[in-house]
């Protein structure tokens, strides 16, 4: 019987060695990998791709690579050190890693001063397309990398967490994607956008769904995090100090929640709604109305805390206001520079729910559109439905 069991395990043993011999733990530095950041890298980081390796480690150092793409097979994890796992991008880079179905990248940091600059329509330094679905980033790191930095294009089930941009065009950039986390990174300094997605199918379907972003602190952050065309959208516990534009934006989307965020220091909203958005609960926000008014002519003061925009039929023939939106419980410091506005409510716009929200300079305001005069708009009161047409707001019971 003893015997036999030694047997056994000596069987178990030979096979466990023949699996690990066929996929073995790899270093880039077997392959001839240089960490000098001056001898390019690429040549050996694609012999160690094609090696059958599932997990590539890469030492500590500086790597020279690019400014080809490297295509990495499905199911390899790339993992380095962290902050000591440099990859240093070749002039002219555009994408780096093509990533493919449930890779795993962890722990690298990218320095992309020597990038291709690219926009919203471009490639990402880490491109995912849908053959990259159920892969993960975590703990990625990129400085000086002025384009997206992750792009996911029809990539579902996609996770990334607690990386670090800086100096970045955009950090995250989505099109058509479906269940997709984005939580707890930090981002500082964006060019374009910190994040943003897209599945605005030409306004006839809603291509995206099952975005969760949380819990990230946007400083300076271009445009902001918003998105377009998507259903089941959650932003939550995200700070965001600084954006061009708005601070968090949805734009044409419905069933989403906007709740528990700190936002302030934004050119045109803290929290706004674009092109006829529906079923929106808006939260337990806390917006900070402080950005500068540098537009000499702005008398309207487009600047708002809670910003749900009035139809723009000459983008959207099919925009007819926002319907079914929630405002609840959010607290709303306005400046008291200019007559600025808490909360604004476009035209055209049917039951929406304000209750319970705390005001700190600035008031509730309906109607009017923008830079088109006299603009006439209709003081309203918390507690109050809102009814399209209904100049007359409805006191909740």
């Amino acid at each position: 019987m003893i015997n036999s069991k030694i047997c056994i395990l000596v069987l178990l043993l030979m096979v466990s060695s023949r699996v690990a011999d066929a996929h073995p733990a790899t270093s880039i530095a077997d392959f001839g990998a240089v960490s000098d950041g001056l001898t390019n890298a690429s040549s050996a980081f694609a012999r160690a791709l094609a090696s059958g390796a599932t997990s590539i480690d890469i030492p500590p150092g500086v790597y020279l690579v690019g400014p080809e793409t490297l295509q990495v097979p499905p199911n390899v994890t790339l993992h380095g050190s962290g902050a000591s796992s440099v990859l240093k991008l070749a002039p002219a880079t555009a994408t780096l890693f093509a990533v493919s179905a449930n890779d795993r990248l962890e722990m690298i940091s990218f320095v992309g001063t020597g990038c291709k600059a690219g926009g919203p329509s471009d490639p990402g330094i880490i491109n995912a397309s849908a053959a990259g679905s159920g892969s993960s980033f975590r703990s990625l790191k990129f400085d000086d990398c002025d384009r997206s930095c992750i792009a996911l294009d029809h990539a579902d089930d996609v996770s990334i967490d607690e990386c670090k941009f800086n100096h970045i065009g955009l950090a995250v950039n989505m099109a058509f994607t479906h269940r997709i986390r984005i939580g707890n990174n930090s981002i500082r300094t964006a060019r374009c956008s910190a994040i943003q997605f897209w599945g605005n199918e030409q306004w006839r379907t809603k291509g995206m769904s099952d975005i969760q972003i949380l819990g990230n602190y946007v400083k300076d952050g271009g445009e902001g995090v918003w998105g377009t065309g998507a259903s089941r959208v959650i932003m939550a516990n995200n700070i965001v100090d600084g954006s061009t534009d708005v601070g968090l934006d949805l734009e044409w989307c419905d069933d989403s929640v906007i709740s528990g965020n700190t936002v302030r220091n934004c050119a045109n909203a803290e929290i706004s709604l674009f092109y006829s958005c529906k079923h929106i609960a808006i939260t337990g926000n806390t917006c900070i109305n402080d950005g500068p008014i540098t537009d000499p002519k702005a008398e309207w003061y487009v600047r708002s805390g809670i910003w749900l925009t009035y139809p723009n039929i000459e983008n959207d023939p099919n925009d007819t206001g926002h319907q079914d939106v929630s405002i609840v419980g959010n607290t709303v410091f306005c400046a008291s520079d200019a007559p600025r506005r808490a909360i604004w409510i476009g035209s055209e716009a049917d039951n929406i729910t304000l209750a319970s929200n705390t005001l700190d300079g600035g008031a509730i305001w309906k109607d009017g559109v923008n830079n088109v005069h006299p603009m006439v708009l209709h003081r309203i009161d918390d507690n109050t439905v809102v009814h399209r047409a209904n100049h007359a707001p409805l006191p909740l019971k």
